[in-house]
């Protein structure tokens, strides 16, 4: 699969498990967080399933990077969904904007991947779309979904980086990588029904529904095992693959574009009934805007750093005589 197509339909797959996520939460009696155990349950069972006669890989469940990888989303999914409890999906785009500077930060820390100059500017102006839209929510910065959008991109940040290090998300084997991402879900499930006191403890701000007491909700189950099947696992098996191909600096600059993706769903759910209809105000369309002009620098400095970089390599030594 070419890249390029790779990554939107990551991103495409993630709007759309975010969408039908606010679609349980306002038209169904869902408990928020039961719901997202169950997603991780069956899409991680149907991933480990795949493929009939061969071995279950039981010695990933075993690997404290994997625990590692699973307790930093269990954090990104907790706090992004509870967001969605204070602000709409495409607001929950907007803010997550802050995840493509981390990715830079990351990459030039961690990974050793520096990005050019110019693109610097572009992070910057992504930022500003991200603290704008904040600066007017109903109580400002001090609104939940502010520190909770920033969590879950720092966590999601973090365990992309490990997702990129992680030796078995380099194999080859289209189906032991299946294998290999339901494990990685089963893990993040086990830890979901773990720790709802911890969650308590150590949140920041007061997180609603974080509990295991509607687990066996009819409505519920039906939810975690659709939303599951569909879209949670499949969007685990691309993000892995993205990041694997394309590093995490391109994997979080193509999901850049969910605000405006989840927008037009959100629409399209709205005129089906099965959503609030949105309501979006100029200072929305101006976060909007300033991240258009964000995500554009900065794929133009990619594209103009990469250029570089590859005219250096291909440059002949010239050696002095």
């Amino acid at each position: 699969m070419p890249v390029l197509v790779l990554l939107f339909t990551t991103t495409l797959f993630w709007a759309m498990l975010l969408v039908c996520n606010r679609i349980a939460l306002t038209s169904f009696d869902i408990d928020p967080y039961a719901m997202t155990c169950w997603q991780l349950v069956f899409g991680g069972i149907a991933l480990v399933l795949m493929a009939p006669g061969r071995r279950i890989p039981w010695r990933q469940f075993t690997l404290p990077i994997n625990w590692a990888y699973g307790i930093l989303r269990v954090m990104t999914g907790v706090t992004w969904t509870a967001a969605l409890v204070y602000i709409s999906a495409p607001q929950s785009g907007i803010l997550s904007q802050t995840g493509m500077p981390l990715a830079a930060l990351a990459a030039t820390f961690i990974l050793g991947r520096a990005p050019g100059r110019s693109e610097w500017l572009g992070h910057a102006t992504l930022i500003a779309g991200a603290v704008w839209l904040a600066w007017h929510l109903p109580g400002g910065f001090t609104n939940p979904a502010v520190l909770l959008m920033l969590a879950s991109e720092v966590t999601a940040i973090s365990s992309s980086v490990l997702a990129e290090k992680h030796p078995d998300n380099q194999i080859k084997d289209a189906w032991a990588h299946l294998r290999f991402t339901g494990v990685l879900l089963l893990i993040t499930a086990s830890i979901f029904l773990a720790v709802p006191p911890l969650v308590d403890l150590i949140s920041p701000v007061p997180i609603p529904y974080i509990s295991t007491a509607g687990l066996f909700g009819t409505e519920t189950l039906i939810a975690g095992l659709l939303i599951g099947v569909l879209f949670r696992g499949p969007a685990m098996v691309l993000s892995l693959r993205s990041i694997k191909t394309a590093g995490i600096e391109k994997y979080i600059l193509s999901t850049s574009v969910l605000p405006f993706i989840l927008l037009g769903l959100e629409m399209i759910a709205a005129r089906l009934g099965l959503t609030p209809t949105p309501a979006h105000d100029s200072v929305f369309w101006i976060s909007s805007l300033l991240v258009m002009i964000g995500i554009v620098q900065i794929t133009v400095s990619k594209q103009r750093h990469s250029a570089k970089l590859r005219a250096l390599a291909t440059e002949p030594i010239r050696i002095e005589t």
